[in-house]
């Protein structure tokens, strides 16, 4: 089963991602990590580490996890451990490609940072980024239940996929992520 669901997933993706407009940032050995989209910020105003101020209105480069590739490109590998650490790895070594993206994009000097959605809060905390809660019950629930069905392929089992996992906002501003160049 899960294996059909993955597959449907992937040829339905690149329609997804031309509704959407994504852009796609990959590792060196071309590998798919981030889907990235230039928005507008809405949220609430949010004072990062580096004492940037994110406020509404301002440009944010919104990534998304690329799931479907991550999905394929981990699925073989079963320790849930070594998964872990390879997809730590591959965000990793993909951030210098988004900063790369941000400083050659025609709005780079507006562009404020990145923000997305996540649930692997203790992931990305090491990777640099900042965490906020979702404060909107509504989207916070939304996020929660879109999620949950990619936390059951990612791991193959429906043992946890009711266990209360946090979601949160994740925000990196542009300085912290160019330094990284």
């Amino acid at each position: 089963m899960r294996q059909y669901v993955l597959k449907a997933w992937e040829n339905i993706d690149p329609i997804y991602d031309r509704i959407r407009n994504f852009t796609s940032i990959e590792t060196e050995d071309n590998i798919s990590v981030f889907r990235v989209l230039l928005t507008r910020y809405r949220g609430p105003k949010h004072e990062l580490a580096d004492g940037n101020i994110i406020s509404k209105g301002d440009y944010l480069v919104r990534i998304h996890l690329h799931n479907i590739r991550l999905l394929q490109y981990l699925h073989p590998i079963k320790s849930s451990l070594k998964r872990t650490f390879m997809l730590y790895e591959m965000v990793k070594n993909a951030l210098p490609k988004l900063a790369k993206y941000i400083q050659d994009h025609e709005l780079s000097n507006k562009i404020k940072g990145i923000c997305g959605v996540t649930m692997l809060n203790k992931i990305v905390e090491r990777l640099g980024f900042e965490i906020r809660p979702v404060t909107n019950p509504f989207y916070r629930l939304m996020k929660y239940f879109s999620q949950s069905p990619i936390h059951f392929l990612a791991t193959g089992s429906i043992a946890n996929i009711f266990e209360k996992r946090k979601v949160s906002y994740l925000f990196m501003s542009k300085n912290q992520l160019l330094a990284l160049l």
